[in-house]
């Protein structure tokens, strides 16, 4: 063969390169046109199986709507309303949704009498105004996103007569007919309704105006991928040919060198644990192969290096960032995240919501049940604010039970419904388990502001702080929303001449001033004892409650402020300014109730209860956060002769049941139910309490008497005692304390005002 016609290796390696494209792209032309015939029969037969599938799915959503609507009509309730509806619209927006008897697919639901004629209330636009009977059946109207369906089910009665009426409701069904069924055939994101211009359709018929996607079919899945190996292996077969081909052409020597060199490229790009594989195939040689394996193990070194620095960067930023016994974000974290928040919503302007949490009562669980179990309570409260935040919103501990999170696009009712899934979630948490008797509770401050006003954003940590303020008041809604008037209200906390006098009254005992409002036995008409009531005298102004208790409560002053009244009100009795024959009552804190040494503090009064009463007022509240030690520490000062009064009666909490388990001789009715005494409904309410309480032997006394027909009506409740400015303004006892009314009984009971 002449040497210039003869073909190299490459081209033969190109001829059969092109040869086995050819038979390739035959062969799969071929196949490709047999699947689509048959992908085409599948998925015809798969469309009238998916007609069947959401047949069925339609038929199990309005077996629910009327299982749903069976379920209301027999509601004991319902039929309340229908023998009673003048409470029906009060009824229907506070207690219809909310008692778990309706899904939350119900939009909307309402009570017909037996005439079809609904219940006086709000109006319903899915539901109609008059029943015709007998009732339609169920049917879907059109919605502003979604239809409904609208199914309407008579109120039976027990003796099987005919209905005392009917009840409609209206109900969302497509996320109940995309979720709530398996489907093989139908794409259930896909699923929706063309009602057209019909104002409704029966819902026998949804099926026809039903639009739907089929789900990728599995089989003809199935025979793609199968196309698609057949053609690989056969493409792979052809290119272990060819490189079987081209081995014999490849250089020994030149090859691995290469390689070596590739590898090494790489190495520079990448910082990852490359491994270089054995290079000589089958002729290997002693020197590349020593090249290669002090290059691995070299390799392998750096690489060991460069994981344990990474591994310790990650440790060292996690424990920079985060804190070590929640898990949480620290306050470092919270300050670096704060300062990039405006620049992240200032181009959108989104409200940007900052929220406060903080455990009630949190040193007394510490106090009380040690650190370790305070830890735990800790963790816990973390976890369950944690899993109510949204994505990508982290959670920070900035002080010591004191939690916060940033909301981005968060407007006030957001921030709102936020605050409330976090009360549930911790209502919902077992602290049993950890030992805790008493309700672990939290207050959250919360604050929105826009955010493209850099301003009012920086204002929103000390807004969301005075917000918490209000939350942890007693009788508060333990989530607040900042205001302007909250600002108002707190001003004291914030007056640095107020904080620094009521911080030195209450550390030094200075400027402490006792004031006392008589409390009128209402059966003869005299004082039985006086309410020592706390001011602060300070550069010549005096500071009133208002005030004090602000920067108390938010200092946690609490028994330090008690120990100074308590000295005060001893240095009055020890100076006979409470006359013998009259008593006093003294307002004690929930902590110093569960103090320890409240009970000694107490003994330096017990030689006075010999002439006088001695009243320790404690509030609802109080009770509540230690029950078990409240309830030992006040059992113990009973037994010393104090008597016992709960103040505030009926302002929160379940009143009645603290009455049952604490040690209480009197019970102060809350100035709220006082004045609820002018409304005839709330008068019963309150006059049949006030018999309850009067027979299980406890004495009553009334707050907040203004008015002489507050007097009257008290006193024809038959009230043991009153209290009130109408009877007599807190006075100084320097200025003598009234013994007696300077009126008779019966008249004008109103002593000046001092």
């Amino acid at each position: 063969m002449i040497p210039g016609r003869t073909l190299s290796i490459t081209h033969y390696a190109l001829l059969l390169a092109a040869v086995s494209l050819l038979i390739v792209a035959g062969f799969g032309f071929y196949t490709w046109h047999k699947v689509d015939q048959l992908r085409g029969e599948i998925q015809e037969s798969g469309r009238e199986a998916a007609r069947q599938e959401l047949a069925e799915a339609l038929d199990h959503v309005r077996e629910q709507a009327d299982r749903q609507a069976s379920r209301f009509a027999r509601w004991e309730e319902v039929r309340q309303q229908l023998g009673t509806p003048h409470y029906y619209a009060y009824w229907k927006s506070h207690r219809m949704h909310q008692a778990g008897v309706l899904a939350d697919s119900v939009v909307d639901a309402r009570i017909y009498d037996r005439d079809g004629a609904p219940l006086p209330g709000p109006d319903s636009e899915g539901l109609p105004a008059e029943l015709e009977l007998p009732p339609p059946a169920p049917r879907a109207m059109p919605g502003d996103e979604e239809p409904f369906l609208v199914t309407f089910e008579p109120v039976p009665v027990p003796d099987g007569a005919e209905p005392s009426g009917f009840v409609g409701l209206q109900t969302r069904f497509l996320d109940a007919l995309r979720e709530g069924h398996a489907y093989r055939y139908v794409d259930p994101e896909s699923i929706h309704f063309d009602l057209g211009e019909q104002d409704a359709v029966p819902a026998g018929d949804l099926l026809g105006q039903a639009r739907f996607e089929l789900r990728s079919n599995p089989m003809a899945d199935q025979l793609d991928s199968l196309l698609l190996d057949a053609l690989i292996n056969f493409a792979g077969i052809l290119l272990l040919l060819t490189g079987a081909l081209f081995s014999s052409l490849v250089y020994v020597i030149v090859r691995p060198l290469r390689t070596i060199a590739g590898h090494i490229d790489r190495l520079r790009e990448s910082a990852g644990s490359l491994v270089l594989k054995r290079v000589n195939g089958w002729l290997p040689i002693a020197e590349t192969e020593k090249i290669r394996e002090s290059l691995n193990s070299y390799q392998a070194r750096l690489h060991d290096v460069h994981s344990s620095l990474e591994r310790n960067n990650r440790e060292l930023s996690r424990m920079a960032y985060h804190d070590a016994l929640t898990g949480v974000r620290n306050r470092r974290a919270f300050e670096e995240y704060w300062e990039t928040v405006p620049g992240m919503v200032t181009r959108h302007g989104d409200p940007v919501c900052f929220v406060l949490f903080d455990i009630t009562h949190f040193k007394a669980i510490n106090d009380s049940y040690g650190h370790e179990l305070g830890d735990a309570v800790l963790k816990a409260v973390a976890q369950s604010i944690g899993e109510v935040l949204r994505e990508g919103e982290p959670l920070f501990r900035i002080g010591g039970d004191e939690f916060a999170a940033i909301f981005l696009d968060c407007d006030e009712s957001g921030a709102r419904n936020m605050g409330e899934q976090v009360q549930e979630r911790i209502r919902a948490t077992d602290f049993a388990a950890f030992g805790v008797r008493e309700p672990i509770k939290i207050s959250i401050g919360m604050a929105v502001a826009p955010g493209n006003d850099e301003q009012a954003l920086r204002a929103l940590p000390w807004q969301a702080d005075v917000a918490m303020y209000k939350a942890k008041r007693p009788a508060s809604s333990h989530v607040v929303l900042f205001t302007p008037e909250l600002a108002d209200d707190t001003r004291g906390i914030y007056s640095n001449w107020v904080n620094n006098a009521v911080y030195e009254a209450v550390t030094r005992g200075t400027g402490i001033r006792m004031a006392y409002q008589p409390v009128v036995a209402l059966t003869e008409c005299h004082p039985s004892y006086f309410e020592a009531l706390v001011r602060i005298e300070h550069e010549g102004e005096m500071i009133g409650p208002a005030d004090i208790f602000p920067v108390v409560e938010a200092r946690r002053l609490e028994v330090e402020l008690d120990r100074a009244v308590l000295s005060r009100i001893l240095h009055d009795l020890q100076a006979a300014r409470i006359p013998p024959g009259l008593g006093v009552s003294i307002n004690l804190s929930g902590p110093t109730i569960v103090n320890a040494g409240v009970v000694e503090w107490m003994e330096d009064f017990v030689p006075f209860l010999q002439e006088r009463t001695i009243v320790l007022e404690v509030t609802e509240t109080a009770l509540i956060t230690e029950i078990g030690t409240a309830t030992e520490i006040l059992q113990q000062l009973r037994r010393l002769g104090f008597l016992v009064a709960l103040d505030d009666f009926g302002s929160g909490y379940s009143s009645i049941r603290y009455l049952a388990s604490m040690p209480v001789d009197k019970v102060k009715f809350d100035i709220s139910l006082i004045r609820s005494l002018d409304d005839p409904e709330q008068h019963h309410i309150v006059e049949g309490l006030l018999q309850m309480i009067s027979d299980a032997g406890y004495a009553t006394v009334a707050e907040g008497i203004e008015t002489a027909e507050q007097l009257d009506r008290v006193r024809d409740l038959r009230f043991d005692f009153a209290q009130g400015y109408y009877l007599g303004y807190p006075s100084s006892p320097s200025q003598g304390l009234p013994t007696a009314l300077p009126v008779p009984a019966g008249a004008d009971l109103k002593w000046g005002q001092t």
